[in-house]
């Protein structure tokens, strides 16, 4: 019994890494100036409460950490609470949160659906890159 109250507390004190990159908030006005630009934008649809979103985010920021090449591409966050279900979503066929979309001049490139592994991650981003 002590030992169950001793793990849980000094839970507590462990210390946690947590990552964060840059990116944009998503709006329709947002996404609208974005892709008709020749830049490449990807559209990062997660939700705050699911963990394999927060596992793919602290990944692109390690990625960023280590290859500033990523730092040119621009990251937009969309709410999957909010923009799930909305008409943008239906037609670029996101069918779930944690999906990475790569996009350039308003078409897909590459896309990411619920994997959240490093390797597949960096990947996609060297994809964005030679986009």
């Amino acid at each position: 019994m002590h030992r169950r109250l001793f793990l849980l507390s000094s839970a507590a004190f462990l210390p946690t890494v947590v990552y964060a990159y840059p990116s944009e908030v998503f709006s329709p006005a947002v996404w609208n100036d974005l892709k008709q630009t020749d830049q490449t934008v990807i559209l990062n649809y997660r939700a705050s409460w699911s963990l394999t979103c927060q596992i793919k985010a602290d990944l692109i920021a390690e990625a960023l950490a280590d290859n500033p090449a990523y730092g040119q591409l621009i990251f937009v966050d969309v709410d999957w609470d909010t923009f799930g279900q909305s008409q943008m979503t239906q037609r670029l066929r996101v069918q779930r949160r944690s999906t990475l979309l790569v996009m350039k001049n308003g078409k897909e490139v590459a896309r990411l659906v619920n994997e959240p592994y490093a390797r597949r991650v960096r990947a996609l981003l060297d994809t964005a890159l030679a986009a």
